[in-house]
């Protein structure tokens, strides 16, 4: 039972990170589970939505400019009650209709699938994540503002992932992650696990502009250990490959590595919060040394998670190297992240989310006889509210709001910032109507 019991939130937990749009570590990752996301309980039944909107973007393609667009979306997800072969399955997709700014009608699609297999000493898990956006992703399930999947049970836009956290205005992409893990006890309370992970990030435009195709590969072997019935620790190596290609790849662009050991910790404080936390030495090398040189910094993962009947609430942290999203060959990155949601009564939801990340670039170019870094870093800030009301058993109405702002510091720069790499502020606002066949709470499909 205790094995199942940790198949179950380890699934759970590779349900959020897919959901948060195939989230590969920024920074050396834990083998310990966190808590699942707020998807429906264990009842095997396929649950979905259905929504419509019009969402009006304000300064988004450019600054002064007001877009209007209708956005057809729906939302699906399905968890097996088995304990032995858990699977979860999770889609949130739709199409923008005639926006005028972007060329037309364009889509957004996020499906991601996780397989799993316990036997008595032995646990098993395959997963797959694939997302085609035409934007970077902000707030809510899809991470596009403004199609209503922002709501009681808050999920962090796709920022940690692939496709990463630097917001570029344009440029359809392609963000994919498979995974596979395998865990074997060796007494009651210990375990060995180990996971590979491949991603990529392409870009499906031909413009020299569109950014930097990526591939990374990484690999963790973890010691853990369960204290007591809400505490458990670990210890874990992960080693990670970064690799770049398409139109904008070149000379400045080299391959590099990272290396980590970490230290795990993880505990339930309550029945309704709970605590995890992953910090150790990162090392970074790479194909250049001239270019991106050998160093070493400090990786962290932690989080709180609050839950109960009514309020949902967490907040997230992360530091470490990651792919540079498309903008940058390789980044350094410190993020915050915080989402909150809370049902008033039967007929009134709140949702929120928000999220801060600064990005700086690892390369560092000549500057005359000189060798100076490109101090060129990236302040990604945005958040959104969405209030939803219930109007009969099955429809609701939404509205909600997201702002984001990104700013660029390249004083030194040598090589010019990729120009779909958002240097402004944009608003969104939509409002819509949803259908739920089979909720059984209020902002929740």
């Amino acid at each position: 039972m205790k094995i199942q019991t940790l198949i179950s939130a380890l699934l759970l937990s590779m349900v959020s990170s897919i959901a948060q749009g195939q989230a590969l570590p920024t920074a050396e990752s834990s083998m310990v589970s966190t808590l699942g996301p707020n998807l429906p309980n264990l009842d095997g039944v396929f649950h979905y939505a259905l929504s419509a909107s019009e969402v009006i973007q304000f300064g988004y393609y450019q600054s002064g400019e007001t877009t209007y667009a209708t956005d057809l979306s729906g939302n699906a997800a399905y968890t097996s009650p088995s304990a032995t072969r858990p699977f979860s399955v999770l889609f949130a997709g739709g199409v923008v209709l005639a926006n005028q700014a972007a060329g037309g009608t364009t889509s957004f699609w996020n499906i991601s699938a996780s397989q799993g297999y316990v036997t008595r000493h032995w646990i098993f898990n395959i997963s797959d994540s694939f997302s085609f956006l035409p934007q970077s992703p902000t707030t809510g399930l899809s991470g596009i503002a403004g199609v209503g999947d922002l709501g009681a049970f808050p999920t962090q836009g796709p920022g940690s992932g692939p496709i990463g956290a630097i917001i570029t205005t344009s440029g359809d992409r392609i963000g994919n992650a498979l995974s596979g893990s395998v865990e074997r006890t060796l007494t009651s309370n210990t375990s060995i696990s180990g996971s590979g992970t491949w991603g990529v990030l392409h870009y499906l435009d031909s413009d020299a502009n569109s950014g930097l195709d990526t591939s990374q590969v990484s690999g963790t072997v973890a010691l853990n250990h369960r204290i007591d019935a809400r505490s458990s620790i670990g210890v874990s190596a992960v080693y990670s490959t970064y690799s770049y290609s398409g139109e904008e790849a070149g000379v400045n662009t080299p391959d590099f590595q990272t290396r980590g050991l970490n230290l795990l910790y993880q505990r339930v404080l309550s029945r309704t919060l709970s605590v995890n936390a992953s910090v150790g030495p990162q090392w970074v090398s790479s194909s250049d040394s001239a270019l991106i040189p050998d160093s070493t910094g400090v990786a962290v993962n932690a989080g709180i998670s609050y839950a109960n009947r009514n309020t949902h609430a967490g907040v997230s942290y992360s530091r470490g190297v990651n792919n540079g999203s498309g903008v940058l060959p390789g980044a350094f990155s410190d993020s915050v992240g915080a989402s909150a949601g809370h049902t008033y009564g039967r007929n009134w939801v709140v949702g929120l989310s928000a999220a801060y990340t600064h990005s700086s670039g690892l390369t560092q170019f000549f500057n005359g006889p000189t060798l100076a870094t490109t101090n060129e870093t990236y302040d990604t800030v945005y958040g959104g509210i969405q209030v939803t009301r219930r109007f009969s058993t099955h429809f609701s109405g939404y509205a909600s709001y997201t702002g984001a702002s990104q700013s660029i510091s390249n004083s030194n720069l040598i090589v010019p910032v990729p120009q779909n790499a958002l240097d402004s502020t944009y608003q969104t606002i939509g409002f819509g109507v949803t259908f739920t066949p089979r909720s059984t709470d209020l902002g929740q499909f």
